[in-house]
């Protein structure tokens, strides 16, 4: 069990105290909208989640409180038990990583979270060498951040991801997709029941479900950003028809030039 992070007032504290919205507009602009889901859309399949995404650091502040983490010294950092509140946060090697790590270390250093930032090359962070230190399968820190999302409209292999089974461990070699290492047998089971049933809306009611539970029930996992995707067309094309689940060209037999 971590020391810190077990206790879900510290992970929803470190939550409270994010401004998505000026993630968004300092990562993605219009090719992004902040989200405090996993399961963003399709809209059917789309929690009503968003208590996350107005800044709340004094609400953030006293959770901390509540946990007990408190600056007994007055150096502005948080301690309990004598032992400081030290995050370890790592992600690639990018620009716009590197940016919201600033921006989120500002807050959480504001909340009084001592955070230290570890930037990895990308090809050693996704790599999945079992003998690598920095993989993200690994996660040999407090706090990794990366982006992924379900390939299909219908998420149930990406939300199965979560499953313990999936942990990796140094028995898998370090492979499996549960990176958290969630695992909570009512959720299993909602994998299973999903597995099973049929009709849009009671999947998406499922969905909605285990989206919530990885969210905002827990903040076991913490969204940022629900990412866009931009396209373009000439003027002169007409039939064109936007689709993020698929390649640009995907309906490529309707298009006709432009009268």
């Amino acid at each position: 069990p971590h020391p810190i992070l077990s206790d879900i007032k510290v992970r929803t504290a470190l939550s409270k105290a994010i401004d998505r919205s000026i993630l968004v507009e300092v990562g993605y602009g219009a090719g992004g909208k902040p989200t405090c889901n996993v399961i963003p859309g399709p809209e059917g399949w789309a929690s009503d989640n968003e208590g996350c995404i107005a800044q709340d650091m004094e609400g953030a502040k006293a959770l901390l409180d509540e946990a007990g983490w408190t600056d007994t010294d007055g150096d502005g950092i948080r301690d309990k038990d004598g032992k400081p509140l030290n995050i370890l946060y790592q992600t690639t090697v990018n620009p716009i990583r590197q940016d919201f790590q600033a921006l989120i270390k500002d807050w959480w250093t504001e909340l009084g979270v001592n955070v230290e930032l570890k930037a990895i090359d990308p090809g050693v962070f996704f790599g999945g060498d079992p003998g690598s230190p920095d993989t993200f399968q690994k996660f040999y820190a407090d706090v990794e951040m990366y982006a992924n999302n379900s390939e299909s409209p219908d998420p149930e292999s990406y939300l199965g991801q979560y499953q313990c089974k999936n942990a990796p461990t140094p028995e898998t070699q370090w492979q499996g997709e549960n990176i958290n290492r969630f695992c909570d047998p009512a959720y299993d089971a909602l994998v299973k029941e999903l597995s099973g049933t049929s009709g849009i809306e009671a999947r998406g009611a499922l969905v909605m479900k285990m989206n919530d539970m990885l969210t905002k029930d827990s903040n076991i996992v913490i969204p940022l950003v629900d990412r866009g995707r931009f396209s373009a067309k000439s003027n002169t094309l007409d039939g064109f028809v936007m689709n993020s689940w698929d390649t640009e060209l995907w309906n490529a037999q309707d298009w006709t030039r432009a009268k």
